[in-house]
């Protein structure tokens, strides 16, 4: 899921200027809370890694919805938020209905991420360790589609957590068919049949993976989306109380 820089920054706008979208909100009754808290409040002394629920009332027929947790820009500079977390379920997305909607969605929020451009194609292709702790981090929920520069669905929830020990670095593992890769192996990997891939986090938590040009399943298999050429699975840990976040990048070479 890609969402575009006008979304962006429309949502970081907001982050930097404190401005209320209650009016508009009140108009058609919309309105989100996340971990029970409004617009420009706090989600306090959570946990290295959390499950917060986004509760969204009256969100109108036609529009669609995101949720995600981002380093929030400094202030002064390009307001555009392009350090956010990707790992496993820290950007939602509801989409639009026929009717209107009232759901509740739980957005996965971590202390340390890998703060990433959800928009990458804009330029800024960066990876920044962000630690929410150090830094201010929020929340932010904004409109899909036509009603992407629509304030009234702009929200912000800042995010604070509490404190930890030192963590160590985290370890990840991964091998193909059986053997580890390691050091400047790129093994092969097959357009025309699955091979088993296994990942594995020194820290026990579930890694989150992308891919460019390779279909990564949940049941540990890897296929070739080409039948020549490259691609590379990029491998993150979200890490927790004990452990850092990591990343890891693997490349396969594509056979037929």
């Amino acid at each position: 899921m890609k969402i575009t820089r006008a979304l962006i920054t429309t949502v970081g706008a907001a982050a930097l200027v404190v401005t209320s979208s209650a009016a508009a909100q009140a108009a058609d009754g919309f309105s989100v809370t996340a971990g029970g808290q409004p617009s420009m409040g706090t989600i306090a002394n959570l946990p290295q890694t959390s499950e917060v629920p986004v509760d969204v009332n009256n969100l109108p027929a036609g529009v669609g919805l995101y949720a995600f947790h981002c380093l929030v820009p400094t202030p002064g500079g390009d307001p555009t938020p392009t350090r956010c977390d990707e790992s496993a379920g820290s950007l939602i997305y509801i989409p639009a209905g026929g009717t209107t909607q009232s759901v509740s969605l739980p957005i996965t929020v971590n202390a340390q991420f890998q703060g990433k451009n959800p928009n990458p194609y804009s330029g800024d292709q960066g990876v920044t360790d962000v630690n929410c702790r150090v830094d201010m981090c929020a929340v932010y929920t904004l409109g899909a589609g036509q009603a992407s520069t629509d304030r009234a669905y702009v929200n912000v929830f800042f995010t604070t957590f509490v404190e930890v020990g030192p963590q160590k670095a985290d370890r990840v593992s991964a091998s193909v068919r059986g053997q580890v890769i390691k050091g400047d192996w790129r093994p092969k990997v097959f357009y025309s049949k699955y091979s088993d891939f296994a990942v594995t986090l020194r820290s026990g938590e579930t890694p989150s993976m992308s891919s460019d040009s390779c279909d990564v399943t949940r049941d540990g298999k890897i296929r070739a989306l080409k039948k020549s050429g490259t691609c590379t699975v990029t491998i993150t840990s979200p890490g927790n109380a004990q452990f850092a976040p990591a990343e890891r990048e693997v490349e396969f070479r594509l056979a037929k």
